[in-house]
C-alpha cells in the first residue's frame, strides 16, 4: 500500500508541476542583490554567500538554482490547473503523506506576507534518507505564492542537517516579489 501511495505521489508530481524550458548549465558567482527567476515570474533579494547555477530543463526547477552553506534555493512552477493556494498546499501535503522518508510529525504550514504585501503559505517538513547505513535528515521548505495570471509558484529551500537557517526563511519571506 505504501509503495502504491509513493508511486501515485511521484506520478502526481510529474503531472502537476510544469518544467521550465531553459537549457543552460552555467555557474555564475552571485553577489548580494536581486535574483530573478524569469520562468517562474518571481525574484528574491539574497545576501552574500550564494552561488548561482543556471540549470535546466528538468522537473520542477525554474533556473537559476542558488547554492550556499545554508542549503539550496530554487523556484518551481505548478501546473496551470492548480489556480489557488489551497489546492497547491493540498498537493504538497499529499506528496508529504505519500513519502516513506517523511518524518510524519514534522509537517508545518503557516501564512506569511512579504514586505511588498504579497501573501503566501510557508510549508515545511523533514525527510530522512538512508544510504550505506548512514541516515541524513533534510528540512524542506516551500514558500507558495500566486502570480497575477493565477499560476502558483513555490520557492523551495532545502537544508541538510543542522544548516536550516532562520535568516534564509526571513530572506525569502521578506523579499519575495512577483515580476
Amino acid at each position: 500500500m505504501k509503495t502504491t501511495i509513493l508511486i501515485v505521489a511521484v506520478i502526481a508530481l510529474a503531472i502537476i508541476i510544469v518544467a521550465c524550458k531553459r537549457k543552460t548549465a552555467d555557474t555564475l558567482p552571485q553577489t548580494a542583490g536581486v535574483v530573478v527567476f524569469p520562468d517562474a515570474g518571481v525574484s528574491l533579494v539574497v545576501g552574500d554567500g550564494w552561488q548561482r547555477i543556471d540549470i535546466g530543463p528538468g522537473l520542477p526547477v525554474c533556473p537559476p538554482t542558488l547554492v550556499g552553506a545554508d542549503g539550496i534555493v530554487r523556484a518551481m512552477l505548478f501546473a496551470p490547473g492548480i489556480t489557488d493556494l489551497q489546492a497547491a498546499t493540498n498537493t504538497v501535503r499529499s506528496m508529504f503523506d505519500g513519502d516513506s522518508g517523511a518524518v510524519k510529525d514534522s509537517y508545518r504550514q503557516e501564512g506569511f506576507t512579504t514586505d511588498s504585501g504579497l501573501q503566501g503559505q510557508h510549508i515545511s517538513y523533514s525527510v530522512q534518507t538512508t544510504k550505506n547505513g548512514s541516515t541524513t535528515e533534510a528540512r524542506s521548505h516551500r514558500f507558495l505564492v500566486q502570480r497575477q495570471d493565477g499560476r502558483i509558484v513555490a520557492i523551495s529551500y532545502i537544508a541538510i542537517g543542522k544548516s536550516d537557517s532562520e535568516a534564509v526563511h526571513q530572506m525569502i519571506q521578506k523579499s519575495l516579489k512577483l515580476q
